[in-house]
């Protein structure tokens, strides 16, 4: 029966990960523009708080998939810049042309999907010498 009840709530977990995961589908102009205006406005209050300098990388993905990457350069109302540290080519960007921005290195939802990765390995491992362990 314990077998039974782990086997269950590993299973739960794994299902409620996968649909976490998923959006619900929105349609309609309305509801584009407000998930748009939204976006920007992540984007922006994301820019503002890395700041302006060499310290502040960034990797921004525009709407139309291009990536730029560098260092936040110039903050202003409606645009930001990201210099390039190798060439030092400065690319200005409206926060509406911006799809995603993040810093250097993994995001925060990579790192998360890595842990409960390792998380349903350890228990899938021990529930597998769980088994064993009683037929043998």
């Amino acid at each position: 029966m314990k077998n039974i009840s782990l086997l269950l709530v590993t299973i739960l977990f794994c299902n409620s990960v996968v649909f976490a995961s998923q959006a619900a589908p929105t349609s309609g102009p309305a509801q584009i523009q407000a998930k748009e205006m939204l976006r920007a406005a992540k984007v922006k209050a994301e820019v503002q708080k890395r700041g302006i300098g060499e310290k502040s990388r960034v990797k921004a993905k525009l709407v139309n998939e291009a990536e730029v990457k560098g260092y936040i350069s110039k903050i202003e109302e409606a645009s930001f810049a990201v210099t390039d540290k190798k060439t030092g080519q400065t690319t200005t960007m409206l926060y509406a042309d911006v799809q995603k921005i993040q810093g250097p290195g993994l995001s925060k939802g990579v790192k998360i999907a890595i842990v409960a990765g390792v998380g349903v390995f350890i228990v899938l491992v021990a529930l597998g010498l769980y088994v064993r362990s009683l037929s043998g």
